[in-house]
């Protein structure tokens, strides 16, 4: 089975009280090997994702520098003029990423 190509992993993010993505935090992929996490905002996610850049839901193994446990795809969902954040089908009106982890 060939291994999922992906251009960053979602590793976790912050809600506002309206379960709106407020901030992300990815690991970015050079090559073989992946970036310290980082954080990015919900703009600069939908960006990414939008310009055509693959991210996945993730989790680093423990004490493996670049190996990750991968999960679903992180898609943007347009829906009454608003772009959302899903992972597999979710709600309409507001993000969707009920597997992913929060800090």
């Amino acid at each position: 089975m060939a291994k999922k190509k992906f251009d960053a992993i979602l590793s976790a993010v912050r809600v506002d009280e309206e379960g709106q993505v407020q901030l992300a935090r990815i690991f970015e992929r050079h090559g073989v090997v992946f970036s310290d996490h980082f954080l990015i905002d919900r703009d600069d996610l939908i960006k990414r994702i939008k310009g055509g850049q693959k991210i996945v839901t993730g989790k680093r193994q423990y004490k493996m520098g670049s190996v990750f446990d991968t999960g679903e795809d992180v898609q943007v969902v347009s829906s009454k003029g608003k772009d959302l954040l899903s992972v597999g089908s979710g709600e309409a009106d507001k993000d969707h990423l009920q597997s992913v982890p929060r800090f």
